[in-house]
């Protein structure tokens, strides 16, 4: 059995990696901050009770049996656990590193880049791939709202076959070079924490890795990167292999009409989240979820039922005096 400890393991990036390692069967212990400080207390009351021990970030949970600490760039170098496994001698890992380690070992390895749009289209795939009874892993940076319950209040992770591993690829800390995607997701590029040139050349690497690849035809850099074999899509009719027409926007959601211009298939899509930005995000799913099998009209459907994730346009609520509040 592999033995982690988690450097603030209540981090939104740092949980759903925990459990997912909990889930294959590892043991996992950690610390943070913030229970350090008392804040929180019922979600480290949570994370105790899924079998995770946890200390004080004082070096006292870091013993020299650990296979290795895992920390964030959230982590500072000079804090007790990390000094304590540098003097037992425990390797020292980085999240990224760690996730990119676990994402190789799958034989079906999908991963989501791109400036925006990352972590819905990543729910988007393990929803629709769940939905249809492929029981996936998923790694994602925000919460699943289709899986939140009084069981599972931090569904940042779907802990599935680890052989079907879904997650995100961020560029933003150079993380992504470390991925070797089946299936290379890239929503668009737009100028966000490098340089235009730094990214371009970033995705360009990503995609080169991949068996295939889903791009955004209407991200004018993406479609630069377009491979004839590509998986590509667009909002205008009768661009890319996959397009729409029919586009119905709500202020709730969208509704369209989705060809798939090689195969010649035509489905209805009804999306319960709005904006364009969404049925962008929506195409990237449908066309990942197309290469691994699933029949069109199959995948429209079970998009249907994704109620998004959370701090994404989410309705909060409305006020007495009729203002809707969305985070």
């Amino acid at each position: 059995m592999m033995r982690y400890f988690f450097c603030g393991i209540g981090g939104s990036g740092m949980l759903p990696l925990a459990m997912i390692l909990k889930g294959q069967g590892a043991q996992v212990s950690g610390s943070d901050r913030s229970r350090d400080q008392g804040r929180l207390p019922e979600k480290f009351q949570w994370i105790a009770a899924q079998g995770i021990d946890l200390f004080a970030q004082d070096g006292s949970g870091v013993t020299a049996g650990l296979d290795a600490v895992v920390v964030s760039t959230a982590v500072e170098s000079d804090i007790p656990d990390v000094k304590a496994a540098k003097e037992r001698g425990v390797k020292i890992i980085t999240r990224a590193e760690l996730l990119a380690s676990l994402f190789s070992r799958a034989d079906i390895r999908v991963a989501v880049a791109g400036t925006s749009g990352k972590s819905t289209t990543t729910g988007m795939i393990g929803y629709v791939l769940h939905a249809d009874g492929k029981n996936p892993t998923v790694m994602n940076g925000a919460v699943f709202r289709n899986f939140l319950s009084p069981e599972t209040p931090y569904a940042t992770a779907l802990c599935g076959d680890p052989g079907l591993f879904v997650t995100e690829a961020d560029e933003s800390d150079g993380s992504i070079a470390l991925y070797n995607p089946t299936i290379a997701v890239l929503n668009n590029i737009s100028l966000d924490h490098k340089s235009m040139d730094e990214l371009k050349a970033l995705f360009s690497a990503f995609i080169g890795k991949a068996a295939a690849s889903v791009l955004n035809l209407d991200n004018v850099s993406v479609a630069a990167l377009a491979q004839p074999s590509a998986m590509t899509y667009s909002l205008t009719p009768g661009k890319g292999r996959l397009s729409a027409d029919q586009i119905v926007l709500r202020p709730d959601g969208l509704s369209c009409r989705i060809t798939d211009n090689k195969a010649g298939s035509v489905s209805a899509l009804n999306l319960g989240l709005p904006g364009r930005h969404n049925l962008s995000n929506a195409f990237a799913c449908i066309g990942t979820c197309l290469l691994l099998g699933l029949e069109l009209d199959a995948i429209c459907a079970h998009l249907s039922g994704f109620s998004g994730v959370k701090r994404r346009l989410e309705v909060i609520g409305t006020s007495s005096s009729g203002v809707t509040v969305i985070d």
